[in-house]
């Protein structure tokens, strides 16, 4: 049998904000995944609001670019909950409460309030003075009226932040589940999949019930899309230096464009078959408001498994995903998708008439992209980077933690 070495659980010296908590590895190909889903998502804002999604055979696959958000989530769900397997499988203290709330707070809210703050005055957010007190609480998600305005995409860090308040509670509930258990990889991943059932349920009344959209944009209904996450953190922690006795896993490490493949089919079949709303506003039918809900989590969950498993093993997947630049958009990704939509709204009502070769969609995407990257690259060394240095504060005596870690994006993670 083919023996392939473990992922390393120390990587090369790392400035403090892009450390993982201590003892726990670095999976560096997730900064790539999160470059993807950040622009993904731009890219799906950017072709709705210049109706390329409506108007072109394309948009059929453009208008689904939203997946970017599942990415994000999926992301979250492996990340966060990994260090308290892990910790409650090596015999490790217990993740310390107040520590997670902390790293937590301050990788979403300082650069979400300074974000709120300078776009409110420029160039303007809708909906954003009548209720600012909401926006900057990250409730505006329980209110029909501020659910999506502000900085629209932030209702998923509203949802993220839900996630972030259930996941210490959860853990200690599963891990008193599993105590002294043989079996305990099984009961996890059950117990995780009963949570999905449940929460595909609760999507399956609402929307056959007519749909209330409050609870629709709330944890009730996207859970299970961390609850993969969460499964994959499970398997890694289970699986972690003994890849090669997994038939499954000896084929993601040796073929990693595999899963990729059966994405881009998954992605095709969401894209084409069932029927869906290309417009900004979607307009469901029972079968397909499940069925994109699943295959986004199913295309995401494929598209993570080579950063999981097997990241040392090359594969152009894995390649692509470590390209400097990419893993440099990963790390400014958070203030990509903060940034985004109020810029490029702004840019396409004063572009509209300067269209480049009368390509309103490409057009809009190259000078948003840029100036967004812009704004995101100054979040990031002027707001974030100086503000995560202190998520783990160390005393006098404390050793430094050799991992790094890129810090999760929202909406992120």
């Amino acid at each position: 049998m083919a023996s392939y070495p473990a992922q390393s659980d120390v990587a090369p010296a790392a400035p403090d904000a892009l450390k993982p908590p201590p003892g726990n590895p670095r999976f560096p190909l997730f900064d790539g995944l999160r470059a993807i889903a950040a622009c993904t998502v731009l890219v799906t804002h950017c072709s709705g609001i210049t109706a390329f999604n409506t108007d072109n055979p394309l948009g059929a696959y453009t208008a689904r670019l939203d997946l970017g958000v599942t990415i994000f989530f999926l992301i979250s769900g492996f990340l966060l909950y990994r260090p308290f397997v892990a910790a409650r499988v090596e015999g490790k203290p217990p993740i310390a409460v107040g520590r997670f709330f902390r790293r937590r707070a301050l990788r979403i809210l300082p650069a979400y309030w300074v974000a709120l703050t300078l776009l409110s005055l420029w160039p303007g957010l809708d909906r954003f003075s009548a209720h600012p007190l909401r926006y900057y609480t990250l409730t505006q998600i329980y209110s029909f009226e501020t659910t999506t305005g502000g900085i629209g995409p932030a209702w998923t860090l509203c949802v993220e932040i839900s996630f972030y308040i259930v996941l210490p509670l959860l853990a200690f509930l599963i891990g008193r589940a599993v105590r002294g258990r043989t079996h305990w990889v099984r009961i996890e991943l059950g117990v995780l999949l009963a949570l999905t059932l449940g929460c595909l349920t609760v999507r399956s009344v609402l929307q056959a019930s007519g749909g209330f959209y409050v609870a629709q944009n709330t944890l009730l209904c996207f859970f299970d899309w961390f609850a993969y996450g969460m499964a994959l953190a499970v398997l890694s922690v289970a699986w972690h230096r003994r890849e090669s006795e997994s038939a499954p896993l000896r084929t993601i490490i040796r073929r990693p464009w595999l899963p990729w493949a059966a994405a881009l089919v998954v992605f095709w079949a969401v894209s084409t078959q069932l029927q869906l709303s290309r417009g900004f506003f979607f307009v469901y039918t029972d079968f397909n408001y499940q069925a994109e809900h699943v295959g986004y989590a199913l295309i995401a969950f494929l598209l993570l498994l080579p950063a999981v498993f097997g990241d040392w093993a090359g594969g152009w997947p894995r390649r692509l995903l470590a390209l400097r630049w990419m893993a440099w958009l990963g790390l400014i990704s958070y203030g990509i998708y903060l940034y985004q939509v109020p810029l490029l709204v702004w840019l396409n009502n004063h572009m509209h008439p300067h269209f480049f070769f009368g390509m309103p969609f490409p057009s809009l995407f190259i000078v948003a992209f840029a100036v967004t990257v812009v704004f995101a690259a100054a979040s990031y060394y002027l707001v974030e980077r100086p503000l995560l240095r202190f998520k783990d504060p160390r005393g006098p005596g404390r050793r430094r933690a050799s991992s790094p870690e890129a810090p999760a994006a929202a909406s992120a993670g």
